[in-house]
């Protein structure tokens, strides 16, 4: 690479030198604090403009855990960069599928210099591996790295990485790191004006992001300290709370620092995708085409393979409201066992399923309760796949063969929202793929800001009617009456509901009335709240601590007061069945069913949790 004679490296760098990012011999490095990603010391603008093709190649990463071998190897990737206004942009902001197991997405990151380089300009930008769809769970995981490397008008230095942060399954908590030879081939990008004038829009159009400390100087401090009280900071990939346009934010921990790129680091959604993927776009197709939609049938536009008529009725609402009467496990209608189907041979065929079809046809092997729709609820997640690929199959009726229904959610209401770069896990199907839904999204802090927005405001922006209005606020729980099907939990405040794929937890406000406050959750913890009052607080972790343990609707109310009227009470359960002894019964069987099916899933991977330290 080009270069006079070495300089001495700023005193302030303590890694990632010049003599380290030069050594293109290098087999071991160790993980370094992520803030040496970031400009060190005397920095100024960089000394070349980066534009061209950067190419890593897939190589063997190091590892904190040796188990699961074949996801040790680094993907690599050959992908055009150019520089905007000091960010390092790359040309391919989607997810991009490689012959390792991981897939890769790159974001935007910063370019400059450092008088220790000698006369070169450095880089970073962060970046987000994940894993396939037919993992255990959905491979919805998102492990988030930073690289560096140096550069000039013609070359570039070795590329060093880490891993250090994720929002995963238990057993897939580890650190990645290594630095790796790479090659720069500078070149004018093609579509250099549209990525220009996209990324300079995007940045224009971001939520404003303030300190956390902020909202406690204006608001009861001990009521914030509760948001996350009980979560380990390094367990947190993200928290905050979206008040009034502006985006409070907690810091980003990592094992190694606080993450560097906290706007940019890309967010596993495990089952938020349910709401934000099927439930989105279920409120999009009613105000598109008609709220009947909901009663559509799923045999209508599907082949179902099952050996029962169970699904002969099943409508679109009830596979949304996870109601449809059909399920393997626990066939008695009490207790409340809403977990249920979310173990065992059926479930683990659909997630292996590599296909729609071998997805598909796991999900309709499973056998028929003795009720109907809408009568209990049973999480399904296989079933969330089966409402996707029949709303795909139902806008294919509308808008030709070539209609695809993530591509058409895109373009309908997140781009008009401000979201381009949001990712949805496919499944093949010989054209433009099956949304996952059931899991499988991946999103930024500006992401969950404008979606919990647009849902505040009842499915409109700018003044534009993008979600149908009644049937937004029936999902979250706004149409005056009590709502949902009970899921079996009942707390202080009342039961809980699940609803148009929204959960509920009730609560009494300090007026004495009851509120059923809407929620996403995700697996390990993760959750976003939309409280009736306009205030949205999101959590993304991988700790595994209950949603339910989170003051998320204390702590909108005391940031704002909640409207009036409220309801009487939140008691969907005293009419029913159930009882306090079916209940516990109902929390026992659950226990032991989850204790069953995490020992299978421990057995099958060989998996075991790692929360390796950074190495100095």
């Amino acid at each position: 690479m080009a270069g006079g004679p070495q300089l001495q490296a700023s005193e302030d760098r303590a890694a990632l030198t010049y003599s380290e990012l030069m050594d293109s011999d290098v087999t071991e490095v160790d993980i370094v604090d992520n803030s040496l990603f970031l400009p060190v010391g005397d920095w100024n603008s960089p000394a070349h403009r980066l534009e061209g093709t950067l190419t890593v190649p897939r190589a063997v990463m190091q590892r904190s855990s040796p188990d699961y071998a074949a996801y040790r190897y680094f993907p690599g990737f050959s992908i055009e960069f150019l520089e905007v206004d000091g960010h390092l942009v790359p040309s391919n902001r989607a997810v991009i599928v490689t012959p390792s197991n991981w897939s890769l997405i790159l974001s935007p990151g910063r370019v400059w210099s450092e008088p220790g380089d000698n006369g070169l300009s450095r880089a970073s930008f962060p970046f987000t591996l994940g894993s396939p769809p037919d993992r255990l769970f959905g491979g919805g995981e998102a492990h988030n790295g930073i690289a560096t490397f140096l550069f000039d008008d013609t070359s570039a230095s070795s590329f060093r990485f880490q891993i250090t942060q994720e929002t995963a399954p238990d057993g897939d908590i580890y650190d990645m790191w290594g630095q790796l030879a790479m090659e720069y081939e500078p070149a004018v990008v093609e579509d250099r004006a549209e990525i220009e004038r996209s990324f300079t829009q995007e940045l224009a159009t971001q939520f404003p992001v303030a300190e956390w400390s902020d909202l406690g100087t204006q608001f009861d401090a001990d009521a914030l300290d509760s948001f996350t009280a009980g979560l380990a900071p390094e367990e947190i990939s993200a928290a905050g709370v979206v008040v009034d346009g502006v985006v409070y934010l907690q810091p980003s921990r990592t094992r190694s620092g606080d993450y560097p790129y906290p706007r940019f680091m890309q967010h596993a959604g495990m089952s938020v995708s349910k709401s934000i993927g099927a439930g989105v776009a279920m409120l999009w197709l009613a105000q598109a085409y008609g709220e009947d939609v909901f009663d559509l049938r799923i045999a209508d536009y599907l082949d179902v393979t099952s050996d029962h008529d169970g699904w002969a009725e099943v409508t679109f609402g009830d596979v949304l409201n996870m109601a449809t009467g059909i399920g393997d496990n626990s066939p008695e209608r009490v207790p409340y066992d809403i977990y249920a189907n979310e173990t065992g041979l059926n479930y683990r065929k659909f997630y292996l399923g590599e296909t729609t079809s071998e997805k598909l046809t796991a999900a309709f092997a499973a056998g028929d309760y003795s009720w109907g729709p809408n009568e209990v609820v049973r999480y399904t997640s296989s079933q969330t796949f089966v409402l996707s690929a029949a709303m795909d199959a139902y806008l294919k009726t509308k808008e030709g063969p070539n209609a695809n229904l993530w591509e058409s959610l895109t373009r309908e209401v997140f781009r008009p929202i401000g979201i381009h770069h949001m990712t949805m896990m496919t499944v093949p199907n010989g054209d433009g793929g099956t949304p996952l839904m059931a899991s499988g999204l991946r999103l930024t802090i500006d992401d969950v800001a404008k979606i919990a927005t647009l849902l505040q405001n009842g499915g409109t922006h700018n003044g534009e009617q993008l979600l149908h209005p009644d049937r937004t606020a029936d999902a979250l729980y706004r149409s005056g009456q009590l709502t949902g099907l009970p899921t079996g939990k009942s707390f202080d405040d009342g039961d809980q509901a699940y609803h148009s794929s929204f959960w509920s937890i009730a609560h009494r406000t300090e007026a004495g009335t009851y509120f059923q406050v809407p929620f996403m959750s995700g697996a390990g913890g993760i959750t976003i709240f939309l409280a009736p009052n306009g205030v949205s607080t999101f959590v993304f972790t991988d700790s595994g601590q209950d949603a339910y343990s989170l003051n998320s609707p204390g702590v909108a109310e005391a940031i704002k007061p909640y409207p009036e009227p409220g309801l009487p009470n939140v008691s969907l359960m005293s009419d029913g069945p159930a009882t306090t002894g079916t209940l516990v019964a109902a929390a026992i069987a659950a226990g032991v069913l989850a204790a069953v099916g995490l020992l299978v899933w421990r057995v099958l991977h060989k998996r075991r949790r790692n929360r390796a330290q950074p190495k100095a």
